[in-house]
């Protein structure tokens, strides 16, 4: 793959709303900066703690659901004979279920069975298929809040048993000193260790979206962390970090491009809110240079389910279809052009996208610049909107919302140092 197919991927990626990979670079440069902010505040007890909670709850929070779904596709739908891939939101309407079985084609990826005879399957007990599935994004939603608990609990003996090896540490080092003859006689001045350094249209957003479902996460693991705040300073720190870590994660992004996308078409007379992948593409730019956009636009007829299906299998060149494929609107078999039919496709996002190229095409029409002028300006905007919205959203997130946890630390306890380590030692002491 050519570099500019690498970073055609990788931006279309990060800005599709379905996609986990914005969240994982923000929530990686987050956890990389808090941690090192801990180091340098509480010392390595505090560094060591801050990073097994950022790094293992985000290898919890990023890979436990997917692996733990992954579990119950090769158990429970084994036992009960029902393909894992078959999205039950075709199987949950009869209309779309019979297209689909009428237009099957291929075999299912990864596997043996047919495309027609996985939907079938599927369908003999369409409420168990719904149940199945259900089950599963549950019961794989609770193991791994499960899992970050005994996270948490192993962190929280982990750090106990590092300040109490320091306290013994401390102990043995003044009874040395106070037992060694061949040193001058002083009094004794041992240093305390500074330890620095559900309505229906939710229910389904949470089952088929895969960053909705992190949102579930994100709120068990927040009430956890709270629950396990080892004092009130902690729990306050927690509260400041986790309500500004779900905000720029989930709505700052969204907002910040909506901004972005009225500034680019107000400003710059360029509509941006297409796919990065769509707006680079050669489909595009060929169909803005032969002219031939708009009637293929146009050519997308009806409103009902079944027809706009038909269309989108019986039209694979048409450039709303294209674009649809590009999107991740519209799934294909692997390493082929047709159509996925056991892949949900959603009708209101694929009229939606219709009308932004729509929009598109007049920007084309109103601009004074040749075809390939307006993509390299939208192309650039594009790419410019992006990483705007990515580098912001890391910049608050890894200094911008650590340094506000600290400076509340130190307004609250009159230091930066590790406060529940010196709770821990004091406590040792009291004793």
């Amino acid at each position: 793959m050519t570099i500019s197919g690498i970073t055609t991927k990788i931006f279309s990626t990060i800005e599709n709303p379905k996609s986990v990979l914005p969240i994982i670079l923000k929530d990686g440069v987050d956890s990389a900066c808090v941690t090192h902010k801990a180091y340098k505040a509480g010392g390595a007890v505090e560094g060591i703690d801050r990073g097994i909670d950022e790094f293992g709850t985000q290898a919890i929070w990023v890979g436990g659901i997917p692996f733990y779904k992954k579990l119950i596709d090769l158990t429970a739908y084994k036992v009960a004979k029902i393909n894992p891939n078959v999205d039950v939101r075709i199987i949950g309407n009869q209309e779309y279920a019979s297209w689909a079985v009428k237009n099957a084609k291929g075999k299912m990826d990864g596997a043996k069975e047919t495309v027609a005879d996985a939907l079938k399957t599927a369908m003999k007990s369409p409420l168990k298929t719904k149940a199945l599935y259900g089950a599963k994004v549950a019961a794989a939603t609770a193991l791994t809040l499960f899992t970050y608990f005994k996270l948490t609990k192993s962190r929280h003996k982990n750090t106990e048993n590092i300040v109490n090896k320091e306290i013994q540490a401390e102990k043995a080092k003044a009874e040395k000193f106070e037992n060694d003859t061949f040193q001058k006689q002083s009094k004794l001045s041992v240093s305390t260790p500074s330890f620095k350094g559900l309505g229906t249209k939710a229910v389904e957003a949470v089952l088929f979206n895969p960053v909705h479902n992190m949102k579930i996460i994100d709120a068990g693991i927040t009430t956890q962390r709270l629950s396990a705040a080892r004092n009130k300073t902690e729990f306050c720190e927690i509260g400041i970090k986790e309500g500004s870590f779900l905000f720029f994660i989930y709505g700052f992004g969204k907002l910040i491009q909506k901004g972005i996308n009225k500034l680019a078409q107000s400003k710059f007379k360029t509509p941006i809110d297409l796919n990065y992948n769509v707006i680079t593409s050669p489909e595009i730019k060929n169909a803005v240079k032969s002219g031939t956009l708009k009637s293929q636009i146009d050519a997308v007829k009806g409103e009902g389910l079944t027809e706009i299906l038909d269309f989108i299998v019986q039209n694979p060149k048409n450039i709303v279809v294209q674009a649809a494929k590009k999107s991740g609107i519209v799934s294909t078999l692997k390493g082929t052009d047709t159509v996925d039919v056991t892949k949900f496709i959603d009708i209101k996002d694929f009229k939606t996208l219709q009308r932004s190229l729509d929009t598109f095409d007049s920007a084309i029409k109103a601009s004074k610049s040749t075809a390939e002028e307006f993509l390299k300006k939208a192309k650039g905007l594009k790419s410019l909107s992006i990483a705007a919205n990515i580098g912001l959203s890391c910049l608050i997130l890894g200094f911008g919302i650590p340094k506000a946890v600290y400076k509340y630390r130190e307004w609250k306890t009159g230091s930066q140092t590790f406060h529940v380590a010196n709770d821990i030692k004091k406590q040792n002491q009291s004793i």
